[in-house]
């Protein structure tokens, strides 16, 4: 049947007219983004008018563009953040860097206005990642969020105090953080 015609969408099919990954579609699903019906075998089930609601959801427009650089050595996680911004901010001009070597010269040559920084990293520090921009002139204003998979109130207190302006757990709240993100990126446009 042409997926035009159909009120109720797959995982599949919902993921298609979004351009998404059908596992974008389930945690959109399971954070409540995304309302759903499941069937009598336990499949869910995407209303066509819910897709098309979210389709039409405002975003951050070409006149407030901005870029983001995700500083994370772990590729399948870098790359699912990845996706999940671009959907939120189809404007922003988003980079990674897996290695410190890939950060210092996207710092310098992207200069993004959002740095996603995750604390523990193989052969990086996202501490010391997080002074360095603070503390140069150049990259100073820059927005840093930082990710753990160790969210202690030390880890926390300690990235803050470096001039981080929040720290996010693994996994993320990505609710939280697109209302982060957006906050930070109009206080940052108000003041410059």
């Amino acid at each position: 049947m042409d997926i035009s015609k159909k009120s109720l969408l797959t995982p599949a099919e919902a993921a298609k007219l979004l351009h998404v990954a059908p596992t974008t579609i389930r945690h959109w699903a399971q954070i409540g983004r995304l309302p759903f019906i499941s069937t009598p075998g336990g499949h869910r089930r995407f209303d066509r008018n819910d897709i098309l609601s979210l389709m039409s959801t405002p975003k951050i427009n070409v006149k407030n563009d901005f870029s983001i650089l995700i500083i994370e050595d772990d590729k399948e996680f870098a790359d699912m953040l990845t996706q999940f911004l671009e959907n939120l901010f189809p404007y922003a001009k988003i980079k990674i860097a897996y290695n410190p070597f890939d950060a210092g010269d996207l710092l310098h040559t992207v200069k993004p206005d959002v740095v996603m920084l995750d604390l523990m990293m193989v052969g990086m520090d996202g501490f010391s990642i997080c002074h360095r921009i603070k503390s140069t002139p150049a990259t100073a204003n820059i927005i840093v969020i930082a990710m753990t998979g160790a969210l202690t109130d030390d880890n926390v207190s300690r990235i803050v105090a470096l001039g981080a302006e929040t720290c996010f757990g693994k996994p993320l709240n990505f609710t939280l953080l697109e209302k982060t993100i957006k906050q930070l990126v109009e206080q940052k446009k108000a003041t410059s």
